[in-house]
């Protein structure tokens, strides 16, 4: 499958000043200064670096009696003073929201306020079933399994969204706190193809040929190694193997790819967010285990330095500090269940080495581990009966440690290492402590950017500066592309307007993307305005709105755009979302 093709393009056509009826000037306040029509005062803006801490006995169950003094918090190796602590479990959080049930919730489902200061946080998890890494029997096992978690376990304040993966990902359920939207979404599910199946059998294939020269060597029939009649057998053998590795990285980059698309599409939502990522296991080293055998059964080591070529362990780093970044956790499931290692073929009946069996298995399983241990996560592998093990999950959304410190603001994009003990005590030898070792403290444009992202599939209802966006018709533009005009005004007295020679100045930010129906994500477009208004037609001005027009280059498709404006003098940001239809076909 080739690259995905953006999905719009945006051209800023032309700016405009249509006239509104003037406003009157507010007196000025002692001790409030006025600049560019909006009034000033010094402000401190304090900055709390906020954890959520899991505590667990060996058994994986909460520890739900520790204090604030129980703790130690360490951020980049200097310890933190701890300003806000709170213990939240299920009753805690069912009780401040009001609820009795997490079955039958009349009318709306309450949900927490975000910015409440000691409420329980709203919790977003995503299903993520990969198709293309699935074996349907297992994927339907697990899936069977899962029915009983989202029942018991979906309820405000958690929502769940359903997303498929083969070769693209396709949302088959928004954000819902109703399970029986859920289920009906993962009775959808069953109906897909597994991409793991073929996968394996071209492996397996490749196996069996290696057991196949094997075997006529042991009967005296042929030469081991490089020379005599196996010689070529071998060096096609060396060449499937190899392809087999590319291809898999190919695969294995599509797949990282899509699950990256779904982490940064949680950026800016409120609350706890995680995926649950379902798949057969991804390679760390794809074609790991066939170069292990031909490494084996040639003896021949200098095998395994072809294989390193393809250590894709990069790239999972990259996708964790993606999930890191972002607040996602990412807790992965591995749907092969329990495996008998070391069995033969049926044709040679030649065991596998059971060693080899094993460094494939973990090859494919310590990605899943990886990716959870990094972000704060449970990986559920080596089990036929995940029903337990998704307990630990539903104990992860609502029983946990909020914990807060100050957080001295650089603003800029920065990454810090966070280290969280809990005091030496006797007693607390036996508990185990997870949570996110990293978090990315973002700049102002970059929250901007992640709230943008968010508002394409959470509504978000902020709008300080009165922005107003208007799409008109769209016309032809090529054979398969649209131009969408779309036209995007607020007040000039919502801006600061600064002095500057002869004029007053503002420079305003502007964030534009799209997403279509199937999930697909334009790449986030950042713009500058300038604004420029004569000394003279200041007051005037003062009355008028500030017009955009654009033209947005868009596939056929039904869209939803989200738009934010920024004035970073001010610090106000204003997000409006539109949805529209390219294309009468669509």
């Amino acid at each position: 499958m080739g690259k995905h093709r953006p999905i719009v393009w945006f051209l800023i056509a032309a700016l405009t000043l249509p006239v509104v009826p003037g406003v009157a000037e507010e007196e000025e306040q002692e001790g409030i200064r006025r600049v560019g029509g909006l009034t000033f005062v010094d402000e401190v803006e304090l900055t709390i670096a906020n954890l959520v801490v899991y505590v667990t006995d060996k058994k994986g169950r909460a520890i739900t009696t520790l204090t604030k003094d129980d703790f130690e918090i360490y951020q980049d190796g200097d310890p933190k003073q701890i300003s806000n602590f709170k213990l939240y479990t299920s009753e805690i959080v069912r009780s401040e929201l009001g609820v009795t049930t997490g079955l039958e919730i009349p009318g709306e489902p309450p949900v927490p306020d975000p910015t409440a200061a000691g409420g329980p946080q709203p919790v977003h998890l995503v299903l993520y079933i990969d198709n293309q890494n699935l074996d349907p029997l297992d994927r339907n096992r697990v899936l069977s399994q899962t029915r009983d978690f989202v029942r018991t376990s979906l309820h405000p304040p958690a929502q769940m969204m359903v997303v498929a993966y083969q070769r693209s990902f396709e949302v088959l359920q928004e954000f819902t706190s109703d399970p029986a939207e859920v289920l009906k979404a993962l009775r959808l599910v069953r109906t897909y193809t597994g991409g793991r199946t073929e996968r394996d059998s071209s492996r397996q294939d490749i196996v069996d040929r290696m057991q196949r020269v094997e075997s006529e060597r042991r009967a005296g029939s042929s030469r081991s190694g490089m020379g005599g009649q196996s010689g070529g057998e071998w060096n096609e053998i060396y060449n499937l193997i190899d392809n087999f590795a590319k291809e898999s990285v190919n695969d294995l980059q599509f797949t990282l790819d899509s699950l990256r698309q779904i982490i940064t599409s949680l950026t800016g939502l409120p609350g706890k967010k995680g995926v649950i990522y379902v798949s057969n296991g991804l390679p760390m080293i794809p074609g790991m285990e066939l170069f292990y055998e031909a490494s084996k059964a040639t003896n021949d080591s200098t095998i395994l330095s072809r294989m390193f070529e393809f250590d894709r362990t990069r790239i999972y780093r990259q996708l964790a500090a993606t999930a890191n970044a972002q607040d996602v956790t990412l807790y992965t499931i591995d749907a092969s269940g329990l495996s008998l290692q070391g069995m033969g073929s049926a044709e040679y009946a030649t065991a596998s080495d059971p060693m080899m069996s094993s460094i494939g298995r973990n090859n494919y399983t310590d990605s899943l581990r990886f990716l959870a241990d990094e972000t704060g996560g449970i990986a559920i592998y080596n089990t036929n009966d995940i029903g337990p093990r998704l307990d630990f999950v539903t104990q992860d959304m609502f029983t946990y440690y909020s914990i807060g410190y100050p957080l001295q603001a650089s603003g800029q994009d920065k990454v810090h290492r966070v280290k969280v003990k809990l005091r030496d005590n006797p007693a607390f030898s036996d508990y185990e402590i997870r949570y996110r070792p990293r978090f990315v403290e973002k700049s102002l444009e970059t929250r901007v950017q992640d709230r943008v992202v968010s508002s394409l599939v959470f509504e978000i209802d902020e709008n300080p500066m009165g922005l107003e966006v208007e799409a008109g018709t769209p016309a032809a533009a090529t054979s398969d592309r649209w131009l969408l005009p779309a036209h995007l005004s607020f007040p000039l007295s919502s801006i600061a307007l600064l002095p500057e020679g002869d004029d007053f100045v503002a420079r305003i930010v502007l964030f534009i993307a799209a997403r279509d129906t199937d999930g697909k994500r334009s790449d986030l477009v950042r713009q500058m305005h300038e604004i420029r208004v004569p000394a003279a037609s200041y007051e005037e001005a003062q009355g008028k709105n500030f017009g955009i027009d654009t033209q947005l280059l868009m596939e056929a498709g039904r869209y939803k755009i989200a738009i934010a404006v920024l004035d970073p003098l001010t610090r106000q940001v204003s997000y409006r979302t539109i949805s529209t239809a390219v294309h009468p076909e669509k």
